[in-house]
């Protein structure tokens, strides 16, 4: 009996199918592996997909995929070397990065944004790579400008902040990181009462954040470092460990960092709001937004 059964969460569409095969063949290319090693894995996937309805959410398939890129890689992170870069090369402009923040005339605005715009830096949408240096040029050069009201509710998300007590930030991927700790700073300074809680995936899965890279990138500097215990690229409930669940349930407000997480937590009921960039067909769909538009979604 398949897993798959104790997953609710937003549906995968058909238009995913053929997505796992490409980011199975881009992401073999990248990793080195072998055309029989990417064909074995394409086969696999094939099988697994017979037992894969679409109700379920597309997080939980990209953990089989990537659990057979480690099988046949030999490495137990195969994203490590990329990881590490992505780190390095976003903290080498977070001093630009805050300059941008203060300097603005709506600083928690700006960093909400610049937030958004680091979700680029994703090797689950980008499995051929990203150049990460000239993503952050383009964001750190980019006029971020007037954002689509139906999308961005920031007077929402000021409010609620205004509210809560704990926040619980829960982070998508190494490098972009960086870009949520100059968000978090600026929650902190306009709020310096709020408790900020900051979340890690449990295990290596493609380039998303684990406890070392929070710990590298200096996020325990503004708020408590947790790991969920997670294994997917989203944070799957059922999946994250009691006490995690524990402090997650405890939150007044939970800012939900990247499209995997929507993807996993966009059906759970509680005050959440998802920051992203809008990167597939699917999401545009689902929003009605374009490709690379800012998120700033409440859940309702």
């Amino acid at each position: 009996m398949h897993e798959y059964a104790i997953f609710v969460r937003m549906k995968t569409s058909l238009t995913c199918l053929p997505c796992f095969f490409k980011q199975v063949l881009e992401a073999g290319k990248m990793l080195g592996l072998p055309e029989e090693s990417i064909k074995k894995i394409m086969d696999a996937i094939g099988n697994e997909l017979q037992y894969f309805p679409l109700d379920m959410s597309p997080p939980q398939m990209a953990y089989h995929m990537q659990r057979m890129f480690v099988e046949h890689s030999g490495k137990q992170d195969p994203y490590l070397e990329v990881k590490t870069m992505s780190n390095r090369e976003a903290l080498s402009v977070i001093d630009d990065l805050r300059s941008m923040v203060r300097c603005s005339s709506s600083p928690l605005k700006t960093a909400v944004k610049l937030a958004c715009a680091g979700n680029i830096i994703d090797y689950g949408a980008f499995p051929s790579g990203i150049n990460v240096q000239a993503e952050i040029t383009k964001i750190l050069q980019q006029e971020l400008g007037e954002t689509n009201s139906s999308l961005f509710a920031f007077e929402a998300f000021q409010e609620a902040l205004g509210q809560a007590k704990r926040v619980m930030y829960v982070g998508d991927n190494a490098g972009e990181i960086v870009f949520d700790r100059v968000l978090l700073e600026t929650i902190a300074k306009e709020y310096p009462l709020l408790e900020l809680v900051f979340v890690t995936r449990g295990f290596p899965i493609l380039n998303d954040v684990l406890l070392k890279d929070a710990l590298d990138c200096g996020l325990d500097s503004v708020a408590t470092v947790v790991s969920s215990g997670s294994r997917t690229p989203g944070l799957v409930l059922s999946q994250a460990d009691p006490a995690f669940l524990e402090l997650y349930h405890q939150a007044d407000m939970i800012i939900s960092k990247g499209q995997g997480n929507f993807e996993a937590l966009s059906e759970e009921n509680g005050p959440i709001f998802f920051l992203f960039i809008i990167k597939c067909e699917v999401i545009e769909t689902q929003l009605g937004g374009a490709r690379r538009e800012l998120v700033l979604k409440r859940n309702l």
